[in-house]
């Protein structure tokens, strides 16, 4: 049934992923269809070739999108960027429980283990001929999980990795990623051309709403079946550890990837913009992990796994659906016995993974031992939050150097609301304000030698002042930023401390002789800006295609107008009654004067009048509204009337002929085009 199962998704994933190249097809054949129609109708029917830029000016750049979207996607998914392959001789005892436990589910192992520096796992397949042919498999693991995990958990981590590849999940999940990474490509190159000056005109607009609905269609779809195959690799992994084990496993999972992805995101990633880093990273990461209020706090995310920014498009069902599943489960003995002793023999790759990852954020920093950078990591917060308090007390109308005594003169004169919101528009900025006016205390306080920043993981920084060993100074810093009234007991605290606050406050890292700086409010990824550039680059780069292509296309329709005058050597000869006539008119003498030509066959060419778009070289109206007769012996004026269904009048007045109606042979008569006569044809030419 597994297997039959596994070929229906095979089929399913090679349906949903050819639908999309369909659909990307269907659009590009369109849109080829109008431009060669209308460079078609260009060249054959100039006057008439309807907005022929506005075809082609528009279908270039959003043809080059979405083509452009699909080529640059990869067909199998890279590890991730910070991985290190793990070799056998690094980590024999990893390797040989691995291969263990997929022994016990009756799959094959993978062929490569790469470290990384998440605290997650995954496994991928490269599969061959679109899934049905069996490839190299590769798993990616945490250093966070082998670290941190129990024993126990770990297996069940690896035991629900390998069911994947057991559940023949992997084989089709690269032709499943190939196609959201199409999509996902293709859709953001065609948003940003419509946001472009030349996507305003263009194309681009439509092809995203098709691509969108279908890329709504896909993912959701796909996504359906990647959150049953989870469930299944649940059920793998309890089968051979047991439910207890796999619901702990995947509580545990969670706490620690929402605690890791804290330490990076509020500490290592700000401090390494300052130019610091810890050594050691992980062990840093021991060191928050180890603090009591880091692990009360673990261990409510274990007890009530609560996740936050879920959406229809997740990849996992919910944390919640998926433990209420597994402890369903019917209790039973494991198949498999957690044995002691370090996975990994060889330390090496866990030190390039740290380098990697570092080194991926593209900021060159010094590596200090853990404890200094936590000094300099409080240090800095503080700083930071001190310098805004600052800023927002300084007064323009000076330039002395705001100081603590700057700020507690603003309290005291009652300005707290303009200094709040000078400082912050964040949801709550009564606290903020407490936060700042304590953090510019405390550096004050540092700067003078009175006392020392102190790093809390679960708030931040902390002050250690030897001569405030109960803490009273926190109670009047959050009363002075609440009430003015407060603020005289505040300067007393700070006058019995020995603290002079008209000093200038210094704001430096004392740690490191550094400047602080700025610790937040810059991107230290380099990804999203890297590939907005390269899409902007590409989108000069097609804009000054289609420029060239109009211009080629604006001299061949000028040619083509041109070609089409009726002054041209041989155009066609219109006979009425007979149609049109490809037979060459002779060949003419040279003009005798201005308003006469020798002597030729009689022809009126009739141009059809232009409509929609105005030419680009204006052509004189009589070129285009007009026709042409060659007086001939025997011709009448009334005759010609009747031949061209005009009238005698319309003739004189528009060849300036007065009332006479005398002609002479070879003279040259302008005649109205169809429809443009003043009048109606004479009884007689009935």
């Amino acid at each position: 049934m597994t297997a039959v199962l596994g070929w229906l998704r095979g089929l399913f994933a090679v349906g949903m992923l050819a639908g999309f190249y369909v659909v990307a097809f269907t659009l590009l054949v369109v849109d080829t269809a109008l431009v060669v129609l209308t460079l078609w109708a260009m060249v054959e029917n100039p006057s008439q070739a309807g907005n022929w830029s506005l075809a082609l000016g528009g279908s270039i750049p959003a043809a080059s999108a979405l083509l452009y979207g699909i080529a640059t996607v990869s067909r199998t998914e890279a590890p991730p960027p910070d991985a290190v392959l793990l070799r056998r001789a690094d980590a024999p005892g990893l390797w040989r429980l691995v291969e263990e436990l997929a022994g016990q589910l009756r799959t094959r192992p993978p062929s490569r283990i790469y470290l990384t520096a998440q605290a997650n796992a995954s496994v991928s397949e490269d599969a061959r001929l679109l899934g049905f042919a069996v490839g190299e498999r590769t798993m990616s693991l945490g250093v966070p999980l082998l670290r941190w995990l129990q024993p126990m958990e770990l297996r069940a981590v690896l035991c629900h990795e390998l069911g994947h590849y057991a559940g023949r999940h992997t084989r089709f999940g690269a032709i499943t990623y190939r196609g959201a990474a199409s999509l996902r490509s293709t859709l953001f190159r065609l948003r940003m051309t419509a946001r472009s000056d030349q996507g305003r005109v263009g194309y681009a607009w439509l092809y995203q709403a098709a691509i969108g609905a279908y890329a709504w269609m896909y993912l959701r779809l796909s996504l359906a079946v990647r959150r049953r195959q989870e469930l299944e690799a649940d059920a793998e992994a309890a089968s051979i550890v047991g439910p207890e084990a796999t619901a702990q496993a995947l509580r545990a999972v969670h706490a620690l990837g929402v605690t890791w992805a804290g330490f990076e995101s509020r500490y290592l990633r700000p401090v390494q913009r300052l130019g610091f880093v810890p050594e050691d990273v992980f062990e840093a990461f021991a060191a928050m992990v180890d603090d009591p209020p880091v692990r009360t706090r673990m261990a409510e995310l274990r007890a009530h796994p609560v996740e936050s920014g879920r959406s229809p498009l997740d990849s996992h069902p919910p944390l919640v659906r998926r433990l209420a599943l597994i402890e369903a489960r019917p209790a039973g003995p494991p198949r498999t016995v957690a044995e002691e002793g370090p996975l990994i023999a060889d330390t090496s790759p866990v030190t390039r993974v740290q380098r990697k990852m570092l080194g991926e954020a593209g900021h060159a920093a010094t590596a200090l031992p853990w404890t200094e950078w936590a000094d300099l990591a409080a240090e800095a917060f503080a700083i930071e939050l001190a310098s805004l308090l600052l800023d927002a007390a300084s007064d323009t109308r000076t330039t002395a150097r705001p100081t603590l005594a700057t700020v507690l003169g603003v309290l005291e004169r009652g300005e707290h609301t303009e200094l709040v919101r000078r400082l912050t528009d964040a949801p709550e900025p009564e606290e903020q304000l407490t936060e700042a006016l304590y953090a510019l205390t405390g550096q004050a306080l540092a700067g003078a030698g009175r006392a020392r920043w102190v790093l809390s993981w679960t708030q931040g920084y902390l002050l250690d002042c030897p001569r405030d060993p109960r803490g009273r100074l926190d109670d009047l810093v959050a009363a002075a930023a609440r009430d003015r009234t407060a603020v005289p007991a505040l300067r007393g605290e700070f006058a019995r401390l020995g603290l002079d606050i008209e000093a200038p406050v210094v704001l430096a890292l004392r740690t490191a002789a550094a400047p602080a700086g700025r610790t937040t409010a810059r991107r230290s990824t380099r990804s999203a800006p890297d590939l907005i550039t390269q899409e902007l680059a590409r989108q000069r780069t097609v804009a000054k295609v289609t420029m060239g292509a109009l211009a080629v296309a604006m001299v061949v329709w000028g040619a083509a107008l041109l070609g089409s005058d009726s002054s041209q050597p041989y155009p066609q000869t219109y006979r009425p009654g007979l149609g049109l006539s490809t037979t060459e008119a002779s060949p003419y003498e040279p003009w005798s004067h201005s308003t006469y030509l020798q002597p030729e066959p009689s022809y009126a060419a009739s141009l059809p009048a232009p409509f929609i778009t105005r030419p680009l070289i204006p052509l004189p109206v009589a070129d285009l509204l007009l026709g042409i007769h060659h007086v001939v012996s025997g011709d009448t004026l009334s005759g010609i009337a009747c031949e061209y269904g005009t009238t005698v009048k319309d003739l004189q007045e528009l060849n300036d002929m007065g009332k006479g109606t005398a002609l002479a042979v070879g003279q040259t008569l302008l005649i109205p085009a169809q429809g443009q006569s003043s009048g109606s044809r004479a009884a007689s030419c009935r």
